[in-house]
């Protein structure tokens, strides 16, 4: 079905990425983020093309293929959500500016673009929660000329969506602290150097028992059980952690040192959660784009609708449907960064970005799949691929349906609806920090949640 250059269906264009993101005035774009990244030695346009060049690859092995980056790059790429004062990118510290880079690199492959070097989710429980000592010393880990990867441990396989639940123990003793216990689910942790691990040091006291320590990788008791096999997002290896008698230095402990009898580590956890999920949303949004470009591409190329009776404004109707979705799902995503950019608390705002945007991968891919039928997934493999990340997404950081139960227990508590905002919050600035750090985002009022 050849619908012409001229006509909407083409209207991402030829190249592999979209350049042009509607964001706010002040929010950095594509192009920036990449010369900034340029002035690291990192070509952002170049790691795109070869993300994607070895995607089938990587998806068929669970490996990263390649790998797709450069020796020139990995600086960039290892210091990628660092702080500024550690020596992170400028340019990057805004979740807005994250959530931009994070959707132009799942355009190119969702799971590698998951898989990348850096902190990860380790970072937010660290600016969190260590002292400054300790935030330096984990930061400089980062600071090498080979990928280096972290690690965030709290889910486990006997406690259901409850993280406050937790099995794994913590017991002091006279030279630090032994762990025991088995985490799965974890992103990136059969190529981490370092997890950052949640632990109970008194089931008894529920969520106030919970803390956070460092667990070095060749820390004997420490290993990896397996690697999940995993319909979608292969390469993001999600594995199974054992704890054996775990022995850690007293210094392992994730403190401020200025901690009060009611402060607990979880709400570090759940600010890991807060700042993910916009940026794992924002990979969402990058494989529907993908996936609609691919779909107009081999449509305009003369690729017939497996529904051969279906008329050409019927496709396009289908097209600018998705586009509606697609369009949606990045306003929402981008104006929960921007909030929390500006310190206001996002928790329920990442929830509802969250499952809003999971749910529109699973409908953009599997309408795109009943669109183009057998034919169109031979020619187009990313789309089955990208089908198949879409059931992942549903289950990466709180399941869509736990998102749902979320909002739905938030909206019953509150006498205002989370969506009923008009305006700016009371005491929201409408100018971000001139000098923003993603240190800085974790401390400024956000509330924390007892079903994560």
């Amino acid at each position: 079905m050849n619908i012409g250059p001229g006509r909407r269906c083409a209207h991402l264009g030829e190249g592999v990425m979209t350049r042009h993101e509607p964001t706010s005035q002040q929010a950095h774009t594509i192009d920036d983020i990449g010369a900034a990244l340029a002035d690291r030695g990192l070509d952002l346009d170049l790691l795109a093309r070869r993300m994607r060049a070895v995607s089938p690859e990587s998806d068929a092995t669970g490996e990263i293929v390649g790998p797709p980056w450069r020796a020139a790059d990995l600086s960039a790429l290892n210091m990628n959500l660092v702080p500024t004062r550690y020596g992170g990118c400028p340019t990057l510290q805004s979740l807005v500016a994250q959530t931009t880079l994070m959707a132009y690199l799942g355009e190119a492959d969702a799971s590698i673009a998951l898989a990348l070097p850096g902190p990860g989710l380790a970072m937010p429980p660290v600016v969190a929660l260590a002292s400054t000592q300790q935030q330096a010393g984990f930061f400089e880990r980062f600071q090498a000329g080979s990928p280096r990867w972290g690690a965030f441990a709290i889910t486990e396989p006997d406690c259901g969506s409850d993280a406050t639940a937790m099995r794994t123990s913590a017991r002091k003793t006279g030279r630090g602290w032994v762990l025991n216990g088995t985490k799965c689910f974890i992103t990136n942790g059969a190529r981490a150097d370092c997890v950052i691990t949640f632990a109970t040091i008194n089931r008894d006291m529920g969520r106030y028992g919970i803390r956070a320590f460092l667990v070095d990788c060749n820390t004997p008791g420490f290993t990896v059980s397996r690697i999940e096999r995993m319909a979608g997002l292969r390469a993001t290896q999600l594995a199974v952690l054992s704890y054996a008698d775990c022995e850690l230095t007293d210094d392992a402990l994730l403190a401020r040192g200025d901690e009060k009898p009611l402060d607990d580590a979880f709400s570090g956890a759940q600010r890991s959660w807060d700042y993910f999920r916009p940026l794992l949303s924002a990979v969402m949004v990058g494989t529907c784009r993908r996936v609609r470009a691919d779909l107009a591409a081999w449509l305009g190329a003369g690729g017939t609708p497996a529904d051969r009776h279906r008329s050409v404004a019927s496709v396009e109707a289908s097209l600018l449907d998705i586009d509606r979705q697609i369009a949606a799902a990045w306003l929402l995503c981008h104006c929960t960064a921007w909030k929390a950019d500006r310190g206001v608390a996002t928790s329920m705002d990442s929830s509802m970005t969250k499952a809003f945007a999971s749910r529109v991968a699973a409908r953009v891919t599997r309408a795109a799949i009943d669109l183009a039928g057998i034919d169109g997934i031979a020619a187009c493999p990313s789309l089955e691929q990208a089908y198949r990340d879409a059931k992942a997404f549903d289950i990466m950081e709180g399941t869509g349906d736990l998102q749902r139960l979320m909002i739905a227990r938030a909206a019953q508590r509150s006498a205002s609806r989370p969506w009923d905002i008009t305006a700016p919050p009371s005491g929201c600035p409408t100018q971000p920090d001139p000098s923003p750090d993603i240190a800085n985002a974790h401390r400024s009022g956000q509330e924390t949640s007892h079903d994560a």
